[in-house]
């Protein structure tokens, strides 16, 4: 009797244990479907405006720049402006040393009043010569001479006239006028130090401004350089003036590359864009560092969909109990790759989105973009508005997600609302 009561407390043991297993393993093969599927973020499918841009550093420069400096190595004598007054022309600014100078422009009217009493001596000699000739009391030898004597003196005039005209040039311009209206934005030197002049490599000594008109001079990337034509809009964002962008044009782009190792050894390679500020405030002053947007294209009211949903298409793999493969491999959907390829106009030639269906299953669906934004591609072809599509996370569209896959939305995934 006690043996018959142990055998059947031990197939209890066992027959709870094979329960409690077999309840362990329902909770985990099927009690954990939901767990199992992917949980992702959908958005609804909107148009807005769109706009393609071009974004480059650089800094304020004035449209009309002069910058003075000395004819001759001399002396700053006096400054009559400092940096920030503004002038009218004609002002007088600075002067340099003219005491060698004026001694030599002297010189030179004294010598242009000895040449000219000499030529009026040749003349009044020529005349009386010319009378003897005409009466026959002279020879033609003496003629000759005397008109001859007459050239030389009125060639010395006018060597000593054009003296006198370089020397008073060279007088006046040690004299520094304003030849503009504008703000004095550079000065270099005190009174007293040495103003280096000269035809080559001369000291610049004043910068003349005029500051209601600037320009920003951008470096753009031989990538970005082929969307941007003359009279393109842009926005100018100075970093003096946070809260603030202001309209400009594209007034010149340059045809010549210039090159740099923007400090690595491969060279960068650049094309120098100015852009006219159509918008300038008072207080602005050149250097200031400003970030410029070139608006290449837009497009208004289009369909578009956030740049991370865009991905490049995959097998359609799903088998029961099972992940789907990792791989990567892309499909051309049955066409031709290199066809797709050939056509060089459309930026994305394969792309795909996950478009969410009513039994939370998603679809692989290739579209075709168009421009990018901030924030958003344009797309084509390939969806309607209304319809819902997978916007995260990234690990899930980039690798997880797969045609036909089963998923299961993010409580917190709401609809994409249209920003102005």
């Amino acid at each position: 009797m006690k043996k018959f009561i142990d055998l059947v407390m031990q197939n209890k043991i066992k027959a709870l244990g094979a329960l409690v297993v077999t309840a362990l393993g329902f909770s985990f093969f099927g009690g954990s479907n939901d767990e199992s599927m992917l949980e992702v973020s959908v958005q609804e499918v909107i148009t807005k405006d769109l706009s393609s841009k071009v974004v480059a550093d650089g800094v304020l420069t004035p449209e009309t720049e002069v910058k003075l400096s000395a004819n001759n190595t001399t002396y700053i004598t006096a400054i009559a402006v400092k940096e920030g007054d503004f002038v009218k022309k004609g002002d007088f600014l600075m002067s340099l040393d003219d005491r060698q100078q004026k001694a030599a422009t002297e010189a030179s009217r004294a010598g242009l009043e000895a040449a000219k009493v000499q030529l009026e001596q040749r003349k009044a000699q020529q005349e009386r010569q010319s009378k003897l000739y005409s009466q026959g009391l002279i020879s033609d030898q003496e003629m000759e001479s005397t008109n001859s004597s007459y050239a030389s003196a009125l060639s010395s005039y006018n060597g000593a006239q054009s003296r006198l005209i370089q020397d008073e040039d060279a007088l006046s311009k040690l004299r520094l006028i304003a030849p503009q209206d504008g703000t004095i934005t550079f000065i270099d030197g005190e009174v007293g130090d040495l103003a280096q002049g000269g035809m080559f490599n001369p000291s610049v000594l004043l910068k003349l401004s005029d500051l209601s008109k600037m320009e920003v001079y951008v470096n753009v990337n031989e990538n970005d350089i082929a969307d941007i034509s003359l009279n393109d809009v842009a926005l100018i964002q100075v970093d003096a003036y946070q809260n603030k962008k202001f309209k400009g044009v594209v007034k010149e782009v340059a045809y010549a590359a210039t090159t740099s190792s923007g400090g690595s050894s491969q060279q960068v390679t650049n094309f120098q864009v100015k852009v006219q500020m159509l918008e300038v405030l008072d207080g602005m002053r050149p250097g200031m560092s400003a970030t410029v947007d070139i608006i290449t294209e837009e497009r208004l009211g289009v369909i578009a969909i956030p740049i991370q949903a865009l991905t490049t298409p995959r097998p359609s793999k799903k088998s029961e109990g099972k992940k789907p493969s990792m791989s990567v491999e892309v499909s051309s959907g049955g066409k031709d790759w290199s066809q797709m390829r050939g056509n060089s106009d459309k930026k994305a030639k394969s792309t795909v989105v996950f478009v969410l269906k009513e039994d939370n299953t998603v679809e692989e669906r290739v579209v075709e973009a168009g421009i990018v934004g901030d924030r958003d591609y344009e797309i084509l072809s390939g969806l309607e508005k209304g319809e819902k599509i997978v916007t995260g996370s990234f690990i899930a569209i980039s690798r997880e997600l797969y045609d036909g896959a089963t998923v299961k939305v993010k409580e917190n995934s709401r609809p994409s609302r249209k920003r102005g």
